[in-house]
């Protein structure tokens, strides 16, 4: 089975500042980013190499649309160009931000985060349980946000 996936700019920072972007190749076949994510990401690039490595990123310029327009009136550019792929391609789409979940989800999209990542590694056993842990403590120590309900949630499902 084939897996394709849209991303955001957060999960791809957070990984890659652990220098841990491969990790999506190992779940994915392709991880597809529009522009303005890329570009958001790579402002932030820690190695380049780090790209490089993670061979299944795919770039792609998103078409306008009368959505992405209204999409593009409560979201960041990359956020708006992440949830318009996603929905026009009828891809699930990762996604980190509360408020853009919440209008990918009224649209329909099967989302998920960096969390349910690590999440489905560890069952995958592309991570060690102690690992995805680890890299979810570490992003959340830098700032990533996540809810005490569901850091506990995610905790419990990495034991």
């Amino acid at each position: 089975m084939s897996r394709i996936i849209v991303c955001d700019t957060t999960t791809l920072i957070v990984l890659e500042k652990q220098r841990r972007l491969a990790l999506l190749c190992e779940l994915f076949n392709e991880v597809i980013i529009p522009e303005n994510v890329f570009h958001e990401f790579q402002a932030g690039l820690v190695d380049d190499q780090s790209l490089a490595d993670a061979g299944c990123l795919s770039v792609v310029k998103v078409a306008s649309s009368s959505r992405l327009n209204s999409l593009l009136i409560l979201l960041d550019a990359g956020e708006a160009e992440a949830i318009e792929l996603a929905a026009s391609e009828q891809l699930p789409l990762i996604i980190d931000e509360k408020k853009g979940r919440s209008i990918a989800q009224r649209l329909g999209l099967v989302i998920t985060g960096l969390a349910g990542l690590l999440v489905l590694a560890a069952k995958e056993n592309i991570l060690k349980s102690a690992q995805a842990q680890d890299i979810l403590d570490n992003a959340v120590q830098h700032g990533y946000r996540l809810s005490p309900g569901l850091y506990k949630q995610i905790t419990d499902q990495l034991k």
